[in-house]
């Protein structure tokens, strides 16, 4: 037998790997390609979550007690009405019952308009009206006295008052000290001008003005939340203090209150009043079964005779 024969016959070693066709190729490029997409697809899940995540636990903390207003919290309490004599509270549909219209906590903010807008009459036939000459004047822009110190009539004006039992909480605590204390008071003289409380921006801080209405001197040194309610409607309101000393005769003060409460945009405001202005010293309510004083109130009147 030749070399060649006896080479021919002999097996093949065995690190000698076969051939592979195209078909196992094509397995090997898609096991690549799906594992390429498996990671690409960890990846975008890793990133979108990265980015959810810190959202999602900003909006549970919130939800939990964050708070969602930076500014100035207006909460009020539970706004506790007294007792009157006969067990029930004093929410009889006046201007200030159940409302928390007064408060010593911290005064709302916002925007505030700086014009009034038309007459809207009130539905009590009982509530003194005014017959009131506004000719020829202008309501001024709230929340500053005129530049150049010359007396202005605010028209369409507001009236309610408040006092001891309905204040909130129930007493004579305001909201700025003016100069003479935490506490509602005043005669109603130049010198010492009775409180009302407004709406913030309204009038200036402790600014003092005049009503022909009342016939007495006013100084702003207490909030109001329904003027605050009403000035976001474009409408002028004075709250003024009526006094009492007690809740046991609420009732009494409140219809007091009431009687006295002029129909909706009914009066004005003089700013910037002279200090020689007629003054009317009667008190409107002594407190107990005092009688109201309602003849010390003077709806006809006209404007000329104060600006």
């Amino acid at each position: 037998m030749s070399s060649d024969q006896k080479a021919s016959s002999l097996p093949a070693p065995n690190n000698v790997q076969p051939t592979r066709g195209p078909k196992y190729k094509r397995k090997r490029l898609l096991s690549i390609l799906l594992g390429t997409i498996f990671l690409v697809a960890i990846v975008v899940a890793v990133v979108c979550l990265s980015i959810l995540l810190p959202k999602k636990f900003k909006h549970d903390n919130n939800d939990d007690g964050g708070s969602h207003n930076t500014g100035v919290s207006t909460t009020q309490g539970n706004d506790t009405l007294p007792m009157d004599p006969d067990g029930g509270t004093y929410n009889e549909g006046g201007p200030h019952n159940g409302t928390g219209t007064h408060t010593t906590s911290a005064t709302p903010t916002g925007d505030v308009p700086h014009q009034p807008s038309a007459t809207s009459d009130g539905e009590d036939s009982q509530r003194p009206t005014a017959v009131v000459n506004v000719t020829d004047t202008q309501p001024v822009q709230g929340g500053s006295q005129s530049q150049d110190g010359e007396c202005h009539v605010v028209s369409k004006v507001s009236y309610t008052f408040y006092g001891y039992p309905d204040n909130d909480p129930p007493g004579s605590d305001i909201s700025e000290d003016c100069g003479r204390g935490m506490a509602a008071g005043g005669i109603g003289t130049h010198d010492n001008p009775l409180t009302f409380a407004t709406a913030p921006g309204e009038f200036d801080r402790c600014e003092v003005v005049y009503s022909p209405y009342l016939q007495k001197y006013l100084i702003n040194e207490d909030y109001c939340e329904q003027c605050t309610k009403d000035w976001k409607s474009h409408i002028w309101h004075v709250d003024v203090w009526l006094g009492g000393n007690s809740t046991t005769y609420g009732t009494e003060q409140l219809k007091c209150e009431n009687s006295l409460t002029s129909d909706e945009e009914s009066q004005v405001v003089v700013k910037n009043p002279s200090s020689t202005l007629p003054v009317d010293l009667t008190s409107f309510y002594l407190g107990g079964n005092s009688v109201c004083s309602l003849d010390h109130i003077y709806p006809d009147y006209d404007t000329k005779d104060y600006c």
